[in-house]
């Protein structure tokens, strides 16, 4: 059979026998192909070995039946007297594919030979959920690292532009796109409490959080140069702010690069909680922003915690007068606590520019030479667009 027989698909596009035999993250440590048998097709599953990374593809093609082969008198015979003269019977199941010729049913998952070939026990259903995907717990990570890419993700702190490359995979962000279509609508809380609390989503993203905790000595600029990351991912604002169902996971915004307020300030909202910092969220209607944990005299109508626009560049504690969609947020919101921490921000420098830069938003007429560099300077120090 030729290449040109095959057809390329996505993993998803496996029927669940397929899936269990062959899940995406089998331990491998060459490269190699297998091919499966079935109806109404056959599959082909590449595994390539690059360096540390599998990369694994997926292949069919219209299943030919092969006519099953009449067994040799010979052989019957042959047989016969192995078995007669004591042959351990553990040689029959071996010498019957030869004898037979493959089978055009399935393989099941007891006969799933290529796994154990790979150092990988066979794949157990009560490992998978119905659809065929890993339960949360059992050790099927590797299923998640397919279509990497690596990013770079801008920040700004002490006046520095710098950056911080991440590599995220797609594998892993179809996963929770396709759990958030399957999971049944709930109360908001318990939504956000999924999204922001999954064991994959921790471990993909640890090794993110560790990196803005090597850039400073600083727990407060950890928690700034967060915010920031997610100020500067791109903000779809040609996407309808979603009910909670349609929600992104952290991950998932971080793989697409953009996000609603609603998935980006859920993204700050988790790395901050990661950091230790004590969190909520602020939802409006049709908007939400973020709230960290600070000293009273800074915080936002008498919450205990700092105002955090995550839509662009914006000053903690700066509140917009207007949203987008030019509602006010000066309304009293819903707060929405993600945990307990510990960790209280310190802002009282970024509430003094956000204060000054008020005044200056609301002079009313041109500013002079002396309130446009003041204007100027702040705005280049947290990078506002």
């Amino acid at each position: 059979m030729s290449d040109d027989d095959w057809e390329q698909i996505h993993y998803h596009q496996l029927p669940n026998w397929m899936k269990k035999i062959a899940p995406q993250g089998q331990r491998i440590d060459k490269t190699h192909t297998k091919i499966f048998s079935g109806k109404p097709y056959d599959y082909k599953v590449q595994y390539i070995m690059q360096k540390d990374i599998v990369s694994i593809s997926y292949w069919r093609t219209p299943h030919s039946a092969t006519p099953l082969k009449i067994p040799n008198p010979r052989l019957i015979a042959v047989l016969i007297f192995i078995f007669v003269a004591g042959i351990s019977y553990v040689l029959l199941p071996q010498l019957l594919p030869f004898i037979v010729g493959p089978l055009d049913t399935p393989p099941s998952l007891t006969n799933a030979s290529e796994i154990h070939e790979m150092g990988k026990t066979p794949v157990q259903t009560e490992n998978l959920t119905p659809d065929g995907k890993p339960v949360p717990g059992t050790d099927f990570q590797l299923d998640f690292q397919l279509s990497p890419k690596t990013s770079s993700y801008s920040y700004i702190i002490e006046n520095n532009r710098k950056f911080i490359s991440f590599t995220v995979y797609g594998g892993l962000s179809d996963y929770f796109s396709d759990v958030r279509r399957s999971s049944p609508s709930g109360p908001e809380k318990d939504v956000i409490s999924d999204i922001l609390g999954n064991d994959y989503q921790d471990e993909y993203l640890q090794p993110f959080i560790e990196s803005i905790r090597s850039r400073s000595q600083n727990s407060d600029d950890h928690a700034k140069i967060a915010i920031s990351v997610v100020q500067h991912i791109p903000y779809n604002r040609n996407k309808p702010y979603n009910t909670s169902s349609g929600w992104f996971y952290p991950y998932e915004t971080m793989f697409s690069n953009g996000g609603t307020s609603a998935d980006k300030s859920l993204l700050s909202a988790y790395l901050l909680k990661e950091l230790g910092y004590d969190t909520v969220l602020f939802e409006y209607p049709g908007h939400m922003a973020v709230g960290v944990k600070c000293s009273p005299d800074y915080d936002f109508y008498d919450t205990g915690y700092a105002f955090i626009e995550t839509t662009e560049p914006t000053i903690i504690t700066y509140v917009p007068d207007t949203y987008y969609g030019g509602d006010s947020a000066s309304a009293s919101p819903q707060v929405i606590r993600i945990n307990e921490g510990k960790r209280v921000l310190d802002v009282s420098s970024e509430y003094r520019d956000a204060t000054r830069l008020k005044q200056l938003e609301r002079t009313g007429g041109v500013l002079d030479q002396s309130q446009y560099t003041e204007w100027l300077k702040i705005s280049s120090k947290y990078d506002l667009q």
